[in-house]
């Protein structure tokens, strides 16, 4: 049966043939001896690799790929790669040395002890700050190479809200306090392993004071005055487009 062939190798790079994933009856390379390959459905299988691209293929990084695979192809990319890193990370178990094996396809349970695990996902918030109707808040990260300015973003704690999260990030990193904070959505984020999760939030007071170890600069801009914003990748970019093209809505 003719397959995508979603193959990875261990620095999350997938193999792509002429800027496409491979689709053939049987895979280009070898799964890693002692791994997994995962089916999403009939004609989707992925696994990791140790074996070098072959001639007319390459390996590219899974978030540079969002470029040139479409949406769905690369969403499917996405899961398989949080799935084959599981595979390849959790091996024994963590209460009692283990070996762990699969009980379900997206899960792994100890021979020993029983105890159960499935792929662990990071949550992130990351929120848009506005003040009135044509000024939102932009930062650039401490030693980011990239020009563009994004949002303010950061893991959630363990204890805490995901609105309790946002409110102690823009804190932190800006000094600023928010209210008004709306829930806006979600998007898989396997970069590996996270989940972003976006908010609108209105700017309430304070000063701009930066967090030196996380930004480099932070500040208020106009609307159709914007610096260079994320691509189109990230909830980043949706939430200003969002912001851009509704501004009755603020």
């Amino acid at each position: 049966m003719v397959k995508n062939w979603f193959i990875f190798n261990s620095k999350n790079e997938i193999l792509l043939k002429n800027n496409e994933i491979p689709v053939s009856e049987n895979p280009p390379l070898e799964c890693q001896k002692g791994n997994n390959i995962f089916e999403l459905d009939d004609n989707c299988s992925g696994f990791l690799s140790e074996e070098n691209a072959p001639q007319g293929f390459e390996f590219i990084g899974l978030r540079k790929s969002y470029d040139i695979l479409n949406k769905e192809i690369h969403y499917k990319a996405g899961k398989f790669s949080e799935l084959v890193n599981f595979d390849a990370t959790i091996r024994f178990c963590s209460i009692c040395g283990g070996k762990m094996e699969y009980s379900s396809p997206i899960s792994k349970k100890c021979n020993n002890c029983g105890k159960e695990i499935w792929p662990r996902i990071n949550p992130a918030v990351i929120v848009l700050i506005y003040k009135g109707k044509d000024e939102i808040l932009l930062s650039k990260g401490y030693g980011f190479r990239g020009t563009f300015y994004g949002l303010t973003a950061g893991f959630l704690e363990t204890g805490e809200s995901l609105e309790e999260c946002i409110k102690r990030e823009v804190k932190e990193e800006t000094n600023l306090n928010i209210k008004n904070i709306k829930y806006f959505a979600s998007q898989p984020w396997p970069y590996p392993n996270q989940e972003m999760i976006g908010f609108f939030a209105e700017y309430e007071s304070g000063e701009i004071k930066i967090q030196e170890e996380e930004l480099s600069d932070c500040k208020w801009f106009k609307r159709g005055e914007l610096p260079v914003i994320p691509t189109k990748i990230s909830m980043a970019r949706m939430l200003i487009d969002y912001w851009i093209d509704n501004r009755d809505k603020f």
